[in-house]
């Protein structure tokens, strides 16, 4: 079963690279051992056609993760603002990494 969470949490990125490398969740501090997958998301979510414009679209970076304790989680990055970029922790798989 998926866990639905949407809590912000402080990463930390391997070394010239836009990767995780270990992330903190209500203060425990998960090593990623391997990214299972990522992809860009530059959409415009739910928003009407009519509110579309370049400067509302999203700039996010998702990463699906495992952790050394063999836990998967979907994270992402908000880049959207430049100066205050934050990470989110969107939801935990099911043990394994199996599909939602």
């Amino acid at each position: 079963m998926v866990e639905f969470l949407g809590e912000k949490i402080q990463v930390e990125q391997a070394p010239n690279s836009p990767r995780p490398a270990r992330f903190t969740w209500r203060e425990r501090v998960h090593e990623v051992v391997e990214v299972l997958g990522r992809h860009v998301d530059i959409g415009f979510g739910d928003m009407p056609p009519r509110s579309r414009r370049w400067y509302t679209r999203r700039h996010r970076r998702y990463y699906t993760v495992k952790d050394a304790a063999g836990d998967v989680f979907e994270i992402y990055l908000d880049y959207a603002n430049r100066r205050k970029r934050t990470w989110w922790l969107v939801k935990r798989l099911p043990a394994g990494g199996g599909k939602p």
